[in-house]
């Protein structure tokens, strides 16, 4: 019941127009926003934008176990899944992603007479990406952990980084719309990617019910760093697509 009015009333926040998540003045004004469209019906979303897009893509294996507390109504659980895609850059570089997700949940069920209750007490995501380049020998590392529930401050929290080794590159959120207002239940709107505190990408990806996606790549980025950064990013998009399926059953 709770997770169905939450996604009404995300439903009836969006519907009357899309909204640009608020990005560093400096990401904002040397890059633009590139839109990103899902193509076909297949289960994971093949994105295309500007000169990148997810060719093809496969689920791996997945499994959920759970513990119940009846002292508490408490019930634990844990779900594990992994995927793979394949990306590629302006029709030629091919980057194969392998993603994993851990996810950690506890929740609190009341029920008397007719009336029951569900409250999602905490929920701990840890999604690793990894990030293969075929016309290179470095594999990049993204881990991005995030934390919603009525035990999170804040309800929604976010952090991760992408690494290769000697460069290291902060993913932090961004929780507020371009016109300054702030996403219902403080959610999260989307990522930027920043090193040594400048921005140099940004993805807009939630879980809001609106199919509207954006990448924003700086433009004075070289091509292949660029096509890094656009695969992260649809690993992100891949992952929220999978938080809010999870979230709506």
């Amino acid at each position: 019941m709770f997770i169905s009015m939450l996604m009404m009333l995300i439903y009836s926040s969006t519907i009357y127009g899309q909204k640009l998540m608020k990005l560093d003045d400096e990401l904002k004004a040397n890059s633009k926003p590139i839109e990103a469209k899902r193509k076909g019906m297949s289960s994971i979303g093949k994105y295309e934008f500007g000169p990148y897009k997810i060719v093809s893509g496969k689920g791996g294996w997945g499994t959920t176990t759970s513990k119940k507390n009846f002292f508490s109504f408490e019930t634990k659980s844990e779900s594990k899944t992994k995927l793979s895609f394949v990306f590629v850059a302006n029709e030629k570089d091919t980057i194969l992603v392998n993603t994993a997700t851990n996810t950690k949940f506890s929740q609190s069920d009341f029920s008397f007479g007719d009336l029951s209750t569900t409250t999602l007490n905490q929920s701990i995501d840890n999604f690793i990406a990894m990030i293969s380049p075929g016309y290179d020998t470095t594999v990049w590392k993204m881990v991005l952990v995030s934390r919603s529930g009525a035990e999170v401050e804040g309800n929604y929290t976010s952090e991760g980084i992408l690494t290769n080794g000697p460069m290291n590159i902060q993913i932090r959120t961004i929780k507020q719309w371009e016109d300054g207002k702030n996403p219902v239940f403080k959610m999260i709107c989307g990522y930027e990617f920043f090193i040594d505190n400048n921005s140099i990408a940004a993805v807009q990806a939630n879980l809001n019910l609106t199919p509207k996606k954006f990448v924003w790549l700086h433009q004075n980025l070289d091509e292949k760093m660029k096509s890094i950064l656009a695969a992260a990013s649809a690993s992100i998009m891949i992952y929220t697509d999978e938080a809010q399926s999870d979230k709506g059953n």
